[in-house]
């Protein structure tokens, strides 16, 4: 999976390129990506910061969404009290446990970044 960090860092690279006059093909070369990539790069950095951090933003909320239905959807079925065997009671722990922890990082990363939303009222997804 690609971090946002090296998407980041292609698109600073396409884009120093692309200044240096290259096309879209020698840029694809050089960077071994393909030229749709390229594409994409350049048309990225035409769009208005402002409409760029509402499509994150729009994506975030719809990420946060799922995240929230799926964890009702898993409390709904109660996993703690389906009879299964040992071997996959403790791959749902782990992966419950995991997510768990995932979801927590990622809550406190977010109260860092807004610390007035930890004084809102805490309620359901």
């Amino acid at each position: 999976m690609t971090t946002p960090t090296a998407v980041a860092q292609r698109r600073g690279n396409v884009r120093r390129l692309a200044a240096q006059n290259l096309s879209n093909r020698a840029i694809a070369e050089q960077l071994g990506i393909s030229k749709d990539t390229v594409r994409r790069d350049l048309e990225w950095f035409e769009i208005p910061l402002a409409e760029r951090l509402a499509q994150r933003a729009a994506h975030t909320d719809e990420a946060v969404r799922q995240a929230c239905a799926a964890a009702q959807t898993a409390a709904d079925h109660r996993p703690a009290y389906v009879m299964t065997d040992a071997d996959t009671a403790r791959r749902w722990y782990e992966q419950l446990r995991a997510s768990a922890a995932q979801l927590a990082a990622l809550a406190d990363q977010f109260a860092d970044h807004y610390p007035f939303a930890q004084r809102a009222k805490a309620g359901p997804c």
